[in-house]
Order: C-alpha cells, then sequence, then structure tokens
C-alpha cells in the first residue's frame, strides 16, 4: 500500500508536463558552448603540432650549414615553407627564432617557432584576445663532419 500515503501519491504524469523542454532550454546554450569549446582547443592543438614539425625541420635543417647565415636563412626558409597554410590562422605570420645556433661538430642548433592566434577566429561568438602558442626544437651538429668545406 505504498502508493496510497499522503507523501507518495500516484500521479499521472500531469505535475512534471514541460520539464523536459526547460531541461533542453537550458542544457542547449551550455552545450553549444562546450562545442564551440572543443573545437577552439582542437584549432590551437593542431597548430602547436604544426609549429612543432616545422620547428624540428628548421632545426635539422640548420644544423646541416657550416656557416650561422646560411644556417638561419635554411631554418626561416623550411619554416615558412612547412607553415605556408597558417598565414590565415597566425596573426603576422609565424615567428621564427635562433636559440642557439653552434655549429661546431658536436654543437647544438636550437629553434622556437611562435604564432599568435586570433580566439576571435576560433568560434562564431568573436571571443576576444590572443593565445601565443610556440614550440621549441634542437638538432645536434654531426660530430664526425670536419670543420673545413
Amino acid at each position: 500500500m505504498r502508493g496510497d500515503t499522503w507523501w507518495h501519491r500516484p500521479t499521472n504524469g500531469a505535475t512534471e508536463r514541460g520539464s523536459s523542454v526547460i531541461g533542453l532550454v537550458v542544457l542547449t546554450p551550455v552545450v553549444v558552448l562546450l562545442l564551440f569549446f572543443v573545437v577552439a582547443a582542437g584549432r590551437v592543438g593542431v597548430i602547436e603540432s604544426k609549429l612543432t614539425t616545422a620547428a624540428r625541420s628548421a632545426a635539422r635543417a640548420a644544423a646541416q650549414y657550416r656557416s650561422v647565415t646560411a644556417a638561419r636563412a635554411a631554418a626561416i626558409t623550411i619554416t615558412e615553407t612547412s607553415l605556408g597554410q597558417l598565414e590565415e590562422s597566425c596573426q603576422g605570420g609565424p615567428q621564427v627564432r635562433v636559440l642557439e645556433m653552434n655549429l661546431r661538430p658536436g654543437g647544438k642548433v636550437q629553434i622556437q617557432v611562435s604564432c599568435v592566434v586570433r580566439l576571435s577566429d576560433m568560434t562564431m561568438f568573436g571571443v576576444p584576445g590572443n593565445r601565443t602558442v610556440s614550440a621549441d626544437s634542437e638538432s645536434v651538429v654531426d660530430r664526425h663532419r670536419s670543420e673545413s668545406k
């Protein structure tokens, strides 16, 4: 006889009519914002992955040269070539910084590639602000190469 007590009245569902519509109205904006956040985070992650690949290629290419000028030019050229499609995503284009350039055998070349990503490009809502994404990579100069050309 549990259903006959005053605190547990049998209902036919009339008291809960419309609650699913209210739940849908409340949850829809939250789900949409979460979806936009996931898309923006994914795009930043893809850009960061491309920057890592470009930095690795630039450091490896620069380590092959004997002069600092040629190594720096090679690093910039390789980065611009591999990140050509990121021009619209990076505000002002990708930036290449040489952190270390020791071209002696056994030396180290360290390159940093960074990009300022406009967050307003990520979603329809025009989220204000920018995020700087960067990647570093280093390459060791071959220990067995000779000092002469």
